[in-house]
């Protein structure tokens, strides 16, 4: 039952009590004053006032539903209006500072502080808005727009771009604004698009201008919109504002005058034009200043929309007028060409046939694509070969000079240049083939080096020959350097001691003292040794020179040895110096000439115990990286800078012309550390002492290295 047809019956209730009771005062009106019938009069009023109490109420409560009911209908149809404008809208109160917020989806409302309102909206932006809401209360007209971003109490998560307007709700009597109403709409969606609408625009007109063809749009009325500034360049315009003003029609070009374009497509085509008659016959475009005969080929396309209504024409073309006029001309070499083409072959098949009775070959090189081609002939190519099948075809020893002569290419070098290299290939006897290449460098049209060409001969026989010679030639000069050298340092050297021996022994023949006699002996004696010292070492080292001395290598424990052949060279030592020889390894297996090794570490140790006179000789070694280190350390008097310098040459003297030993103690060191294939250093300074350095490559097959050196 709805609420008014409740009013209605409690109306009809009321009205017939009252009837009744009027009904029954009618039965007897001259009661009327009695006191029974007065208490009845007093309960029918009261009656009655309930009844219209209770109606009264009953009435205010239904309209006040439909009321609040009507309300909220309205607000969730202004939720949805607001929600499908992507419109919020809020109030901010003078009076309590507060910012309220009404929300498409809730009854309710939201208030806010203005530090908490703050936190939807960039700070600086906010200070903006605030200071515009602020600014309103005296102003007596509502202020423009304002754009901001930020985001909604509802919605928190990513920022968006609104556009408020503020208006003044509640003034007081002054005219001050007490209440304002703010509506915020989100236009992020329209900024993008006529964002993306600008960025469409851009690329279109940065493709059409930079386009490397001519490009010209005409409106769908057929009028002359654009043009980029290559088909400016192309028909010689140069004022294109007056040509857009002239308002140029597409039928004003004579090739597109007869085409149908309410049935245009696509189309392709050519035209040749006399520009000079034309404008003569029909000036229609007094812009143009191209003239001549114009040769033109392009594209007409029509541009329409989804419902196939004419938007536009694009024209795309390019002037084709030099490429016509080249194929004219290639027309014309062409019989000039063919002549000269057979006295050329003529000259070729000459210069075929003198290459193949010579045996040589033509030789072309491209640093571009780093290919080296043989030809039989001019027309023949025998062989295609890269750089590193070329490499791959020649003798180890001659790899790195072909690459050194064809990085050389690579590089564009000027200058003729002539190389013989061996290859992998026998002849019929059993010999290296070697080649010799004759290369010169070939220049393009740009002044620069764009190939080398050259001969290839065989020179094999040749080779051979000056290789013999060469040998026989070596051989007889180190015959007779080795004759000279030897006869040098016997007489340079034996000498001396020589002279020694005969002076003293002289002596004994003439008059002398009986207590000189030892004196004599002993000088005898050792000048007899040293002149056989000396002799040794001369035929040892002659030996050395002439590649005598015979080196076998053979597995064998260094670290059992070398304390041993320390010892041996430090036998005549002075006993005011210490012996230091540190010992890394229990076993240390390699392959070695245990003799002749033996006698380098010998000689060094006895060249360190003659100049050192007190304090240490040190002597220790090493296996790192497949060689063998020794080195020699001692205390003596050093040598000066000098000296140093003249340590390994032969039958060498100090300053103060004295030498150690024979003076040929460290060119046999030397000579036979190099012949071992090692090296050997030495560092001193004067007064502190010396060190020698020796490295002997050789291969190690197994060690033991002990946990703690012992000195």
């Amino acid at each position: 039952m709805s609420s008014s047809n409740r009013l209605r019956l409690l109306a009809v209730a009321a009205l017939s009590t009252i009837s009744l009771t009027v009904l029954a005062q009618k039965e007897n009106m001259e009661t009327i004053a009695d006191p029974h019938h007065l208490s009845a009069y007093f309960v029918a009023a009261l009656m009655i006032s309930v009844f219209v109490m209770i109606f009264s109420n009953r009435l205010f409560y239904y309209r006040q539903r439909e009321v609040s009911t009507r309300a909220q209908r309205l607000n969730s149809q202004l939720g949805l209006v607001l929600t499908s404008n992507k419109t919020q809208v809020w109030t901010y109160d003078f009076t309590k500072r507060i910012y309220t917020v009404l929300s498409s989806k809730e009854e309710n409302r939201k208030t806010f502080t203005p530090i908490d309102f703050a936190q939807f909206f960039n700070n600086n932006e906010f200070a903006q808005l605030h200071k515009t809401v602020i600014s309103l209360s005296d102003s007596q007209e509502d202020p423009d727009p304002i754009v901001i971003n930020g985001s909604t109490p509802e919605d928190n998560s990513s920022p968006r771009i609104y556009k408020v307007h503020l208006t003044a709700l509640q003034r007081d009597k002054n005219g001050k604004a007490k209440l304002i109403l703010g509506t915020q709409r989100d236009i992020t969606e329209n900024r993008q698009r006529k964002e993306k609408a600008r960025n469409l625009a851009l690329r279109y007109h940065t493709i059409f201008n930079s386009s490397l063809v001519d490009m010209i749009y005409y409106g769908a009325d057929g009028q002359m919109t654009d043009i980029n500034d290559k088909a400016c360049e192309t028909f010689g315009i140069t004022d294109r504002e007056a040509l857009m003003k002239r308002k140029v029609k597409i039928t004003d070009i004579p090739s597109y005058r007869n085409l149908d374009f309410d049935h245009l497509e696509n189309l392709q085509m050519s035209s040749i034009t006399d520009i000079d008659r034309t404008k003569r016959e029909d000036e229609r475009i007094p812009e143009l200043t191209a003239s001549g005969m114009f040769y033109y080929e392009c594209a007409v396309s029509a541009v329409r929309d989804k419902n196939e209504q004419l938007l536009g024409i694009i024209a795309a073309g390019r002037d084709i007028t030099d490429m016509v006029d080249s194929h004219h001309r290639q027309q014309q070499d062409a019989l000039l060409l063919e002549k000269r083409t057979k006295d050329i072959q003529d000259y070729i098949n000459n210069i075929n046939y003198s290459l193949k009775v010579s045996g040589v070959r033509l030789v072309n090189y491209h640093p571009d694509n780093h290919e080296l081609k043989i030809y039989s002939d001019l027309n023949q190519i025998q062989y295609s070969l890269s750089q590193i099948r070329c490499a791959s075809l020649l003798a180890l020893s001659d790899q790195r000079k072909a690459r050194g002569l064809m990085l050389r290419m690579d590089r564009r070098t000027p200058g003729n240049f002539t190389a013989t290299v061996q290859t992998r290939f026998h002849d019929e006897q059993g010999r290296n083939i070697f080649l010799t290449f004759s290369m010169v460098p070939v220049e393009g049209k740009d002044g620069l080096i764009s190939h080398y060409f050259g001969m290839l001969r065989n020179d094999t026989e040749m080779v051979y020959t000056e290789r013999q010679l060469m040998k026989e030639t070596e051989k007889a000069q180190e015959t007779e350097e080795l004759k000279n050298t030897f006869l040098l340092n016997m007489s340079y050297e034996i000498r001396t001691p020589l002279n020694a021996v005969i002076g003293f022994a002289e002596l004994f023949n003439g008059p002398h003292e009986v207590e000189d006699e030892p004196i004599f002996s002993e000088e005898i004696k050792r000048n007899t040794n040293e002149l056989l010292a000396l002799v040794n070492d001369i035929l040892y080292i002659s030996r050395l020179d002439a590649k005598m001395v015979e080196f076998n290598y053979k597995e064998t424990d260094f670290a059992t040895l070398f304390e041993g052949f320390c010892y041996m060279g430090l036998g005549t030592l002075n006993p005011d110096v210490k012996i230091q020889v540190e010992n890394p390894y229990n076993h240390l297996m390699v392959k070695i000439d245990e003799q002749n090794l033996g006698e380098v570490i010998q000689k060094l140790c006895i060249n360190a115990a003659r100049v050192t006179k007190a304090g240490t000789i040190r002597a220790k070694y090493d296996y790192r990286h497949g060689e063998l280190n020794i080195s020699i350390e001692d205390t003596g008097r050093g040598l000066s800078e000098k000296d140093l310098q003249h340590v390994f040459d032969r039958f060498a003297r100090d300053e103060n012309n004295q030498r150690e030993g024979t003076g040929l103690d460290m060119p046999i060191i030397r000579e036979l550390v190099e012949q071992m294939g090692g090296t050997i250093e030495v560092q001193s300074e004067e007064g502190k002492g010396s060190t020698a350095y020796v490295i002997i490559p050789c291969e190690m097959t197994a060690m033991e290295k002990k946990t703690e050196i012992i000195i």
